[in-house]
């Protein structure tokens, strides 16, 4: 559908370095990366109101690098929304057919199904769409955008200004609709939970370099390097060497500052005495009930650890252990939380399920 091959863009000091990515038809893709990384300058090098300097956009096959953005049969919801004061809010929604001489009935269909769609019957007939709520501005725009059926809608962060509630209802929504549809969606965005519930992929940008692309569980479960896992909040991070694979099929492993030996799902890419930085998701270390004496037969990789601290964050509570030489952060949901007395001081078992370690290279790359 979309392609970027080689694609580098200069603006006021900073510089997109030879972005490669592919976007497949009625593809949900996200580009996810913190402030700064280059997001909305890489969108509108796809749009067409940047010129790369080098690398093309090829879009269905045909190289679109030189043609401006209303010759791509494309359509944009800036992060701003960019709705018309002076227009009606039909009149917002039907401006990109009009702008392109298509009016009469077919332009009058083509609103209807868009206000049906997108759940917009009540505010239709506004005259001012200073009047809307932050959830109906959003709706009107993505309209606007939908009802020229654009080859690939392209959006910069259409819904970070909402706040968090009505921001998530929208995000599923937008995206039960996409797969509805079929619309081919280029989105940018700095949330990682944003991301990972609307995209079919995504490649991670920082300081104007892909770091990786892929599934939303392949880059959550085994992220390229330190740069991405840390990004994704991979939180638990710990120097450590991999060590052979025993006759019980399992790879050995060991973390500084922690006595015993652990085990671990083989990692092909780590071999014996590779050094390897050990990260552990809070959500994957598992406390043993005070009232349940551990399982050494099946709970394997059992560590003691002591309560430093911990804090209730609503739908979770992060549970900090001393294990040994580490630091180690838990998180519980909040119902199993309240059903686990705790206080700091405490000894409590944990352990680690051999499959849920990521291992990754010491260092970034240069």
């Amino acid at each position: 559908m979309i392609r970027a091959e080689g694609l580098t863009v200069r603006f006021d000091g900073f510089r997109l370095e030879a972005v490669d990515l592919a976007v497949e038809p009625g593809e949900s893709f996200f580009v996810l990366g913190p402030s700064g990384a280059g997001k909305t300058l890489l969108l509108e090098a796809l749009l067409g109101i940047r010129r790369p300097e080098a690398g093309r956009v090829v879009l269905d096959g045909r190289d679109v690098t030189r043609l401006p953005p209303e010759a791509r049969g494309v359509a944009y919801v800036p992060q701003d929304l960019a709705l018309f004061p002076h227009l009606t809010v039909r009149e917002n929604i039907l401006f990109g057919l009009r702008a392109r001489g298509r009016a009469g009935p077919e332009a009058d269909r083509k609103l209807r199904r868009w206000v049906e769609l997108l759940d917009l019957g009540r505010v239709v007939g506004r005259r001012d769409v200073r009047t809307l709520s932050g959830g109906e501005r959003q709706r009107v725009a993505l309209a606007r955008a939908l009802v020229t059926e654009p080859r690939v809608l392209f959006l910069d962060e259409p819904f970070s200004a909402l706040d968090a509630p009505l921001r998530r209802r929208l995000q599923a929504e937008f995206r039960d609709l996409q797969r509805r549809i079929g619309v081919t969606v280029v989105q940018v965005t700095h949330d990682p939970e944003e991301a990972f519930l609307m995209a079919d992929r995504m490649a991670i940008l920082m300081a104007g370099r892909i770091e990786q692309t892929g599934r939303p569980a392949e880059l959550y479960n085994r992220p390229a390097n330190l740069r991405v896992a840390r990004f994704l909040m991979l939180q638990n991070l710990f120097p450590g060497t991999a060590g052979p694979v025993g006759g019980d099929g399992y790879q050995r492993l060991r973390i500084e500052g922690v006595a015993r030996e652990l085990l671990l799902t083989p990692d092909p890419r780590f071999p014996a005495g590779a050094r390897v930085v050990v990260g552990i998701r809070p959500e994957e270390v598992i406390l043993v009930r005070p009232d349940r004496p551990p399982d050494t037969a099946r709970q394997r990789n059992l560590l003691l650890g002591e309560i430093l601290e911990w804090a209730d964050l609503g739908h979770s509570r992060l549970v900090r252990l001393r294990v040994e030489g580490i630091t180690l952060d838990v998180w519980l949901n909040i119902r199993a939380a309240r059903e686990y007395p705790m206080e700091p001081g405490m000894e409590v078992w944990c352990h680690v399920r051999p499959w849920s370690f990521c291992l990754l290279p010491p260092e970034d790359p240069a």
